[in-house]
Order: C-alpha cells, then structure tokens, then sequence
C-alpha cells in the first residue's frame, strides 16, 4: 500500500502507439477508462492509433494495464513523464491537458500535435514518431 500512496504523489504523461485505434468497443473502452480513471487526454483513432493521458500516476499505470488486457494487433508505450506532485498540492495542479478525454479522427494527427504544443509537450508527442 506503501507504494500506491507514493504513486498518488507522481503526476504522470504517458504516450500510447497502436498499430490501429477502429474497432468501436476499443475505442470505447479507450474513452470510458480513462474517464472512469480521472485522466484527461486524447486518442486519435485510425492508423497509426495514439492515445496521451495524465493523471495520478497510479491511475495512468492502471489504464495502460487495463488497455494491454485487450487484443491489439500492437501497442506500444513510447513516451512517459513523471513528475513529483509538491507536498500540500494537488496532482491536478500539474495537468497540461484538458480535463476529461478528446477522440480526434483519423486524420487528426496534426491536431494532435498542435494541442500537444500548446500545451508544452511537444517532446511527449514526438515519440508517437519514430
């Protein structure tokens, strides 16, 4: 238990890669557990599917498990980042993201790269490319 509170006090990004984000019970699945988790981010779904969420870090850790559980052709964690939640702080205090979790079409890779942008995490986004 000593572990999950310290994980609580970890902030965290991760950057998903999927061979391809289509069916409509993943992408489903993809949405309601990250809003089910308290993360906010996005997917873009298609070819190549990419997923970017933060949040407790516990809560990322448990949405990436829970999204390995299910059939994919591939899926990759490309990216992460992990920051120190500072004492008397909230973990929501260091979202870049939105609150709550954006599906961007298949075309949307640029979107996706200019919210990333906008937001400071251009490095995070850029692993979705090698």
């Amino acid at each position: 238990a000593e572990g999950m509170a310290e994980a609580e006090r970890r902030f965290k990004r991760t950057l998903i890669f999927f061979h391809h984000i289509i069916a409509a019970g993943k992408r489903a699945a993809v949405q309601d557990w990250a809003l089910e988790l308290k993360l906010g981010g996005y997917s873009k779904i298609g070819w190549p599917g990419i997923v970017i969420v933060e949040g407790e870090e516990a809560r990322v850790d448990a949405y990436v498990r829970a999204l390995k559980r299910l059939k994919w052709q591939h899926m990759e964690v490309r990216g992460e980042e992990v920051e120190d939640v500072p004492e008397g702080s909230s973990a929501d205090h260091l979202r870049r993201l939105h609150w709550g979790f954006e599906e961007l079409p298949e075309g949307g890779m640029s979107v996706l790269a200019e919210r990333c942008r906008e937001a400071g995490l251009e490095a995070l986004f850029k692993t979705s490319l090698k």
